[in-house]
């Protein structure tokens, strides 16, 4: 009996080494960690006008998207002491491919620039919903139907809201000269 005792003891040891080995909790999973994504950089939006007239170095200048005429005047170089201060709104908005025209004293800006007669038109094609009802005779449906008639086509001439059925003769006739297309 020692010598069997001698024997069982030592397999005993054995078969419960592996027995504890065998029921050991797993190692927990390794912990894999991802590299958070950089950020790319993306290319801030960029509004590209024409500055000319009474300023130091007439010519196309790109500025980010939100610059002030003001901005742009000074791309170009300021306005000289000939500028007409008062004839641009300084604090308007850009607007990719707009042309701002600085005039001497006395001088009318071309149709198309800012500050011209042609300039202070609502474009029909761009005009959101809220500029559309602020025409006379436009309310929120009108405006949305002419909203809907620019995206199916948009119009080529102004006389087209009133060809096309959206608004009536008498309604055109009040903001013919208040409407344009570009």
């Amino acid at each position: 009996m020692p010598r069997t005792l001698l024997l069982a003891v030592p397999l005993l040891a054995v078969v419960g080494a592996g027995m504890g080995l065998a029921l050991r909790p797993a190692d927990p999973p390794p912990i894999v960690e991802e590299p958070a994504p950089t950020p790319t950089a993306t290319a801030p939006a960029i509004v590209v006008v024409d500055v000319v007239g009474a300023v130091a170095r007439p010519g196309v200048v790109r500025l980010p998207a939100g610059s002030r005429v003001l901005d742009a005047l000074l791309a170009a170089g300021g306005m000289p002491g000939d500028a007409d201060l008062f004839a641009v709104n300084k604090a308007a908005l850009l607007r990719d491919g707009m042309r701002i025209y600085v005039p001497r004293p006395g001088e009318q800006p071309p149709a198309g620039s800012l500050g011209s007669p042609a300039e202070t038109k609502i474009d029909v094609n761009r005009a959101s919903e809220a500029e559309l009802v602020s025409l006379p005779g436009i309310g929120p449906t009108t405006a949305a139907k002419i909203v809907r008639s620019r995206e199916a086509k948009p119009f080529a001439r102004p006389d087209e809201l009133q060809t096309r059925g959206l608004v009536t003769a008498r309604v055109y006739s009040d903001i013919k000269d208040l409407v344009t297309t570009r």
